[in-house]
């Protein structure tokens, strides 16, 4: 007899798994750089997570600890996933393109790869939820945009470098 497939606990491999790979097909791809939009992102998860979090209890010292060490974390990781990116500027056009270099897109994969080992974990303890597990959240929550706004900087602060780099290279006498 033929073994079934309980599609509700495989969908918890396969949704991640999908998701893994479409951010690695993402990530190898070359984007243009929009010093406008590229703070969008940021921006909408910032609301996204104080909203959340105005709706809690006051956290305690251990929590705002948490918090204060999630956002270094993130920044520094998000500064590291940013040095880890290749740009090219365009002379005709003066766009600036990024792609990931292959120890960024490892980056990505290890971020993605913790994150749904400690979500699998602790569903497979059957972790109940209390105010500990929305206290993580809202860590990982300050996590990824600090992530974010440190990589978004650093991408600002290349990108600018490099136009004006070439600036003065394109003026002639």
């Amino acid at each position: 007899m033929a073994a079934s497939i309980d599609w509700r606990h495989a969908s918890s491999f396969v949704v991640p798994v999908l998701v893994f790979l479409l951010i690695l097909r993402r990530s190898l791809r070359e984007r243009k750089v929009r010093n406008t939009r590229m703070w969008l992102y940021p921006v909408i998860l910032g609301a996204a997570a104080l909203y959340t979090m105005a709706h809690e209890p006051l956290p305690g010292p251990a929590a705002i600890a948490s918090f204060i060490g999630a956002a270094i974390a993130g920044a520094g990781l998000g500064y590291l996933r940013a040095r880890h990116q290749q740009f090219t500027l365009d002379p005709a056009t003066g766009e600036i393109s990024s792609k990931a270099t292959p120890l960024g897109t490892i980056l990505i994969g290890a971020f993605f790869v913790v994150r749904f080992g400690l979500e699998f974990f602790a569903h497979a303890r059957d972790v109940p939820h209390a105010l500990g597990l929305q206290r993580a959240t809202d860590a990982g929550l300050i996590f990824s945009f600090a992530l974010l706004v440190a990589q978004r900087w650093e991408i600002l602060r290349r990108a600018k470098a490099l136009r004006a780099a070439e600036l003065p290279a394109n003026t002639g006498p």
